[in-house]
């Protein structure tokens, strides 16, 4: 009966794994920024609303392109190659727009006639010097296209939006492939399709890197273990389907692979060698007393599969926990993560069942000499935790409030491009931009009148936001700014012959509407509508920066708020933009991390009241499982790891994780107890029986973990160092606080003698 159970699981195993490659094959690779936006957000909403009036989307697929001459901008074989560059962009399939200083024409108007002519004369070098000083004169296009020292110039084109990866190879590396060819001194490109290709590629390359050395480190760990090949197969054939259930379900579901969720086969693969770990070491135990196969297994199931069930429940918490976020692609982590592990559990008992009733018992049962050496090692770790409390109390509080010290300092920030490798060329590119341009962080503000009768058509209030201009410009850093402004004071210049002195705003009511009409009927009447809205209710005005951080951007927007408080226009503002809400992700995890520590600690504490019925084992399970997240957030602040995206989601699992140890502790004390046995006794026997796989799945687990060490990404290297650190700690405290918690917390009823511990337990005890 039990061969045929055995040999049915075996199939329906088979099955769902043959069942699971199907939408396996459709599994994508994903990274978009905008996925990141708090879903539901008041500031998302605004800004759905502003890009949906202004058409502001095209603006944030944006390709900067920086050519640098060393013999300066009017050079003719120079702008030549950046003409043939500019037109070779242009009809290109996926491209919308382009600006560039070669094929820029100056418009101005003679009478009712609309007339234009190049702003630079390319193939005709006796016009560069005129060029030239026109060019320098006229604010509008060197602001915009020219560097700061005249040497280079930019080249800015914008592409089609939600373009396959495919799509976005082909571009890149077309353009890439026309510089070549051309030959120019220095080419930067920065673009935001390339920092999606670059985060695919390096998650790619990641998780390849992840699956082997995981592998491989659980693979060493299981021979160390067992001293056998067949021990090693069967626990890495049930990760690797467990990992594949989980990643068919992320495709079945229609997601994708991102950054986040590219940590996933690691951490299950961890997870479920953990779990792989205390049933085979049980198991093992019951056959050395002597036990038949059937029946050894058969008790192994009954007294740890609970706890087993237990810890895979306050792992999942600890992931489910991280759904509460309003940033989708963390949501879907932790809900990916959760279910990952419950199919891990599930398949790990039936696999194990099957496994070890179709096969003969296991040599490593009569190699009983290991344990006579882990019980000694254990049995000397017992007798100095009962020799040495008030120094291990007082060594504990010491580094407890150290950690806390240490907490106060983490401080909140990230950047986009602080993920990328720093060895990538890109980064080389964006750190030109900042140099030689404007910067590359977008910037966007929207006015928005609130004082009716007004509109941005009136000339006062022109003004007032020349005002703001100018104040962006010179107290906040920000350049390339473009605003419905731009064009009004480019068309009185047109109505001026093109005269640059003057480059300023209309001066009357009926200079803005003969203005407005002139400038539908050129080139420019698509971008008026991208920063005026029809109605003069509200415009836009867009920007570059340098790439600041969350932390380096706070101030700036602290500064124009106060400002705009100062000054009591009659329009309001709101910042908004991509880069932004990109801020806010970031702030709004933190804010979500105590809730998700909170209802994790509430799942542990009803679990270790289930198990022992006993309010004082709320602190003995609590104290040593949060220690270890102030030892790791302690230990942020000593190295200055900020708090972001992903350092922020790791306190949950943290906890979901250590507290794996507690509830197999805790477990096999109850266990004890039923037995009779003293509270002194039942200690002991738990601290021996459960000290070595306590032990064996933190090597595991950190094996897991460490993989992440060998990530590209900043942030996945300090959630593996981290993670490690806190588990690290976690069995530390496991293996001294904990039991020394319960010999003074817990207190047993006198059946036939008192339980109560008394020195003469504690005596016996420490002669082990």
């Amino acid at each position: 009966m039990y061969e045929k159970r055995s040999w049915a699981g075996f199939y329906l195993i088979v099955l769902l794994t043959g069942l699971s490659f199907i939408p396996l094959r459709s599994l994508r690779f994903d990274f978009n920024s905008e996925n990141f936006f708090p879903d539901g957000d008041p500031d998302l909403v605004f800004f759905q609303e502003f890009r949906e009036q202004f058409s502001s989307h095209i603006d944030d697929e944006f390709i900067f392109i920086g050519l640098k001459n060393r013999e300066g901008l009017f050079d003719r074989e120079f702008l030549v190659k950046a003409d043939s560059l500019s037109r070779f962009i242009s009809r290109q399939e996926h491209i919308l727009k382009l600006y560039s200083l070669t094929s820029a024409n100056l418009i101005y108007f003679n009478g009712q006639e609309v007339n234009a002519r190049p702003l630079i004369h390319t193939g005709d070098p006796s016009q560069y010097a005129a060029d030239s000083a026109y060019l320098f004169a006229s604010p509008e296009y060197r602001n915009l296209l020219v560097s700061k020292d005249g040497r280079s110039i930019a080249i800015a084109a914008f592409n089609q939006p939600h373009l396959s990866n495919g799509q976005k190879d082909r571009l890149l590396g077309s353009i890439r492939q026309k510089t070549d060819e051309l030959g120019f001194d220095e080419t930067h490109i920065t673009a935001k399709i390339r920092v999606e290709r670059i985060y695919i590629i390096e998650i790619e390359k990641n998780l390849r890197k992840y699956l082997v050395i995981s592998l491989s480190l659980i693979a060493l760990a299981l021979y160390i273990l067992f001293r056998s090949v067949k021990a090693i197969l069967i626990p890495l054939l049930i990760i690797g389907v467990s990992i594949t259930w989980t990643l068919s379900l992320i495709a079945l579901t229609g997601h994708s692979l991102d950054i986040i969720s590219s940590l996933l086969p690691p951490i299950l693969a961890a997870i479920c060698m953990s779990d792989i770990i205390h049933i085979t070491t049980h198991y093992i135990e019951q056959l050395r007393q002597g036990l038949p196969k059937q029946q050894a297994l058969h008790k192994t199931y009954r007294e740890i599969g609970l706890a087993t069930f237990y810890t895979c429940c306050t792992i999942a918490t600890g992931f489910v926990t991280l759904g509460i976020t309003d940033i989708i692609p963390i949501r879907n982590f932790g809900f990916f993560a959760a279910a990952g592990i419950l199919l891990s559990f599930g398949l790990t008992l039936v696999a194990l069942y099957a496994y070890y009733t179709l096969t003969p018992v296991p040599s490593v049962v009569k190699a009983v000499h290991a344990d006579h050496r882990w019980n000694r090692f254990l049995a000397g770790c017992f007798r100095f935790l009962l020799g040495n409390k008030r120094l291990l109390f007082l060594l504990m509080s010491v580094l407890t409030g150290l950690a806390f010290f240490y907490t106060a300092k983490i401080e909140v920030d990230s950047s986009l491009l602080q993920e990328i490798p720093r060895n990538n060329p890109m980064l080389d590119d964006y750190r030109f931009m900042e140099k030689d341009f404007s910067g590359t962080r977008t910037f966007e503000m929207a006015l928005t009148i609130q004082k009716q009768p007004g509109s941005f058509f009136d000339t006062k209030t022109m003004k007032e936001v020349e005002e703001v201009e100018q104040f962006l410009k010179d107290s906040c850093g920000i350049g390339y700014i473009i605003s419905p402004l731009s064009l009004f004071r480019g068309a009185n210049k047109a109505f001026h012959g093109g005269d640059t002195g003057y480059l300023r705003l209309p001066g009357s009511p009926e200079e803005v509407s003969r203005y407005y009409e002139a400038i539908a009927q050129t080139e420019y009447a698509d971008e008026l509508q991208h920063y005026l809205l029809p109605d003069g209710s509200r415009i836009r005005i867009s920007g570059r920066q340098p790439n600041l951080s969350v932390k380096e951007f706070e101030p700036v927007k602290e500064k124009i708020d106060r400002f705009m408080r100062e000054k009591k226009y009659a329009f309001s503002h709101r910042i908004t933009g991509s880069a932004l809400l990109l801020d806010k992700m970031t702030y709004s995890l933190t804010q979500n991390l105590f809730t998700g520590i909170f209802f994790d600690a509430l799942v542990i504490c009803i679990i270790a009241l289930l198990l022992l019925r006993n309010w004082a084992v709320l602190l003995i399970i609590l104290l040593p499982n949060l220690l270890p997240l102030f030892f790791m957030a302690g230990m942020m602040g000593l190295l200055g790891i900020n708090l972001k995206a992903d350092t922020s989601v790791i306190f949950a699992i943290a906890l979901g994780l250590a507290v794996d140890d507690s509830i197999h502790f805790l477990s096999r004390l109850r266990l004890e107890l039923s037995r009779g046995l003293s509270l002194a006794y039942a200690v002991k026997r738990t601290y021996l029986s459960t000290g070595k796989a306590i032990v064996i799945t933190t090597l595991v687990l950190l094996s897991g973990f460490m993989t992440l060490l060998a990530s590209s990404f900043g942030g996945t290297f300090y959630v593996g160092m981290l993670i490690s650190l806190c588990l690290f700690c976690a069995m530390l405290m496991e293996l001294t606080l904990t039991p020394l918690l319960i010999l003074l917390l817990l207190k047993r009823k006198q059946r036939k003698h008192s339980n109560a511990l008394n020195n003469n337990e504690i005596d016996s005890v420490k002669r082990l």
